[in-house]
């Protein structure tokens, strides 16, 4: 009777058990499980060969696959190619395109499809913002520019299964930017029966990756659910059966959301480390953002050079930097520690420290500079009125975290000495940061710039009269040509170039790093596999699974 009792309270502990794993809709089977992940904006486009912002990247990455893809340690390993040749002295790599190779909808991937995404990609009716990524392929940056046909590109399959790709300079970075979105395989058939909506709709995607874009899995501006896609033969397929991407405003506290199980991982801000550490989350980080003061060149008394760096002079980075918090660490330099050439890392190869140094003589320069600016010719001064132009009162605008403010105290300080006047700042959220300066309204700011890729010229680049980012007003026609030299030309010299770029720079006080901050992601303490990448919004969760539920 006994035994009875126990069996069928068993039985009831069993069912109860079944029961509520059902209801939560999660199963112990990394294989059935779901991935919840958040982003704050509406992907732009699915189309690999346009997409440039971070909603699209991340989903991207996720349902398409290049000729490469990037390991958890940032190596170039095969993806849809599963071998490939380099005959350097002819500049051409030969892809084979592995056995077994599908679309999601199971009709065979083929080297064509590759040769119609990168035709595409150096269309100029595509109007792809990331083309020049690759202008090391032969002959693409003039087809681009409509100055060659299409036909003369470096770009041919040799056979169902065999591409050969020509290059007009041996870029270091070739093989990790194949695995890039610009870089990923477009079916021209299913291209040209979408009516112009390619990567709109979820049924206007056709794609290759570990995942792929559910029946009705997006719904704009609400989420966009990823499946498994059975027809996916990589090394590895993907382990969990999907993932769910809600659109949504970022949680105001990421680790309470991470607990309440509304996201499995998310990005985090820096200040919110700690309590993930707290609560045993995983955290991965990159110290890829370096903060630094720009001025508005917008501005006519910080148009003068001299004053800008005598300013900088006047900073003596031990005293202002020596109460940094953990995740911050002093930089020196422009380009950060974490930037390479191919495979070489790029400040030990060049060195440290061609930032700006303090002065003792500092003030006396500052005060020449500002002399200058109401010299002029002596016959100018008959024929016109001038007005004098003012140093204006200082104010530096800047991120409002209580621990940052004495740097910024210790700037105003230094600039105090040698002005003669009161210095003040203006401390704003983050949001209200990037929105001020893009908008130009400050006259000097504390900013953080973030590279998108971790050559050298992803930092640099950001400093070009036509680059986007470049808010603070900086056009220069001889730095122009030497970033464009970097992109282009690509021989021996390519790093004595970088280096003379980034010096460009500082000698001339457009940029002034202060430090480089850690930037994290976190997931759940019992989620493991999910790969992050540095330099964008990308998370792989092809090997993502939840220990314990």
């Amino acid at each position: 009777m006994r035994c009875s009792k126990i069996f069928i309270v068993l039985l009831v502990m069993c069912v109860s058990t079944a029961f509520l794993t059902s209801c939560s809709g999660k199963s112990s089977s990394p294989y059935e499980q779901i991935i919840y992940y958040s982003v704050e904006s509406e992907p732009v486009t699915l189309d690999p060969q346009i997409a440039n912002d971070d909603s699209s990247r991340l989903v991207i990455m996720n349902i398409f696959e290049g000729l490469t893809r990037l390991d958890e340690n940032e190596n170039v390993v095969h993806g849809v190619s599963d071998d490939w040749k380099a005959d350097i002295s002819k500049m051409e790599y030969t892809f084979h395109i592995r056995d077994g190779a599908k679309w999601n909808d199971g009709s065979q991937l083929t080297a064509q499809d590759f040769v119609y995404s990168f035709q595409r990609l150096f269309s100029a009716s595509t109007g792809s913002e990331t083309a020049e990524k690759l202008f090391c392929i032969k002959n693409s940056e003039k087809i681009k520019n409509n100055k060659l046909a299409m036909k003369e590109l470096g770009v041919y399959a040799k056979s169902a299964d065999t591409l050969k790709i020509q290059l007009d300079y041996l870029d270091p970075q070739f093989l990790q930017l194949l695995s890039e979105p610009c870089a990923m395989p477009c079916k021209k058939s299913f291209f040209e029966g979408t009516g112009g909506q390619y990567g709109l709709e979820y049924d206007k995607i056709l794609s290759n990756g570990a995942f792929c874009v559910g029946e009705y899995g997006w719904e704009h501006k609400n989420y966009i659910n990823l499946v498994r896609n059975n027809h996916y033969k990589g090394e590895s397929s993907a382990i969990p059966k999907g993932v769910n991407i809600k659109i949504t405003d970022s949680p105001e506290n990421v680790c309470n959301a991470i607990l309440k199980g509304e996201v499995d991982c998310y990005k985090m801000e820096t200040w919110e480390s700690e309590q993930a550490k707290k609560n045993k989350m995983n955290l991965t980080a990159f110290n890829d953002t370096v903060w630094g003061i720009v001025f508005n060149m917008e501005n006519e008394v910080f148009q003068n050079r001299d004053i800008r760096v005598s300013m900088l002079e006047a900073l003596d980075r031990k005293k202002i930097l020596k109460n940094l918090p953990e995740r911050c660490q002093p930089a020196e330099d422009i380009v950060p520690d974490t930037a390479k050439v191919g495979e070489i890392a790029y400040r030990e190869f060049v060195g440290k420290g061609m930032g700006i140094k303090f002065s003792e003589d500092a003030k006396s320069r500052f005060e020449k500079a500002v002399d200058s600016l109401n010299e002029h010719e002596e016959e100018y001064y008959w024929y016109y009125d001038y007005e004098e132009i003012e140093f204006p009162e200082l104010n530096i605008l800047c991120s409002d975290e209580r621990e940052m403010q004495g740097v910024v105290n210790g700037i105003i300080n230094a600039w105090n000495g040698i002005t003669g006047k009161y210095g003040n700042k203006t401390p704003v959220s983050r949001e209200e940061l990037a929105k001020r300066v893009s908008s130009g309204e400050y006259d000097i700011a504390i900013v953080p710039l973030k590279p998108v890729g971790e050559s050298p010229v992803d930092m640099l680049g950001f400093f070009e009269s036509t680059n986007q980012c470049n808010v603070w007003g900086f056009a220069d026609e001889k730095y122009d040509k030497m970033i464009s030299d970097i992109l282009t030309k690509g021989d021996s010299s390519v790093i004595d170039k970088m280096v003379q770029a980034e010096k460009y720079l500082s000698e001339n006080g457009i940029f002034y790093p202060l430090y480089t901050e850690d930037r994290y992601y976190v997931s759940a303490e019992n989620v493991t596999g999910i790969i992050f990448h540095p330099y964008g919004a990308e998370a792989d969760f092809s090997s993502a699974e939840k220990i314990g539920r």
